[in-house]
């Protein structure tokens, strides 16, 4: 048997699995005692906001540019080949059982590749923030644009989400939903709103003329919204360190490889 990851707890009882491909699973239920929370250092956070992009799969008020991952493309375009021959095949032929268990097994490599990269992603937010602030959005309504919804179903929001406030809870992590109103429109630096069509990617405000990337200063105004939700008195202006100039963006490509490391820093650090 391959773990999948050690094992945590006391193992409490064990379902076994069989998936479309013919694989078996073993899932151990645990149980964990509850780790104490330090709060000597709660007024030292990091904090970061969040902007589940369309171009990009995240940006974020760090300036991490986090790119839709490619090997997952990959995988399903092999999967959608893989498809079409199956369609091909005359139901109930030894070569129709053939290539069902191939496209069985290219699903769950989509799902494997995607789920890795979501996983790898979420784990390096909650270790270095201490507050992570995301947009509450209704992904189901986000889904029927017709320019964006491949990238919001492909890239798994939701499921990003939920992995979040899910890994969050046991790090003693924070997870901040703000109301998504006008985040893209106001200018992070001055407040002043714009309207601005979907294919215009750049931020340039005619006010204070802080010109960025679109994303990056709805990230920022995401933050601003949630550390004003918990210190309102301190977080007036919430991105006063900002540089007003353009700013510099890290960018983090998804790697061809399903073994794609994701960054990982310490809290605090």
């Amino acid at each position: 048997m391959r773990l999948h990851r050690e094992i945590e707890g006391e193992v409490k009882g064990v379902i076994l699995k069989r998936d479309s491909a013919g694989d078996w699973y073993a899932i151990f239920q645990t149980e964990q005692e509850e780790a104490e929370t330090d709060t000597t250092d709660s007024e030292n956070f990091e904090a970061v906001g969040i902007d589940l992009g369309i171009q990009k799969f995240i940006v974020d008020s760090d300036g991490n540019r986090i790119e839709h991952p490619k090997n997952v493309e990959k995988a399903r375009e092999h999967l959608k080949k893989e498809q079409r021959n199956l369609s091909r095949k005359e139901k109930g032929s030894n070569n129709y059982e053939k290539k069902r268990k191939r496209v069985a097994k290219l699903h769950k490599r989509v799902k494997n590749r995607r789920m890795d990269f979501l996983h790898k992603l979420s784990n390096a937010y909650v270790e270095k923030h201490d507050k992570i602030v995301l947009e509450d959005l209704n992904i189901s309504s986000m889904v029927q644009g017709e320019m964006n919804s491949k990238n919001t179903l492909d890239s798994s929001w939701r499921t990003s989400i939920q992995l979040l406030l899910y890994k969050a809870e046991s790090a003693d992590t924070e997870v901040i939903l703000v109301d998504p109103k006008d985040t893209s429109k106001e200018c992070s630096q001055c407040g002043v709103k714009t309207d601005k069509k979907l294919w215009q990617r750049e931020h340039s405000c005619p006010s204070c003329e802080y010109t960025t990337d679109r994303d990056y200063n709805a990230a920022q105004n995401i933050l601003g919204k949630g550390l004003a939700e918990v210190t309102p008195a301190e977080t007036a202006t919430s991105t006063e360190h900002r540089d007003q100039n353009n700013s510099v963006f890290c960018d983090v490509s998804a790697s061809a490889s399903s073994k794609q490391e994701a960054p990982s820093t310490s809290k605090h650090s």
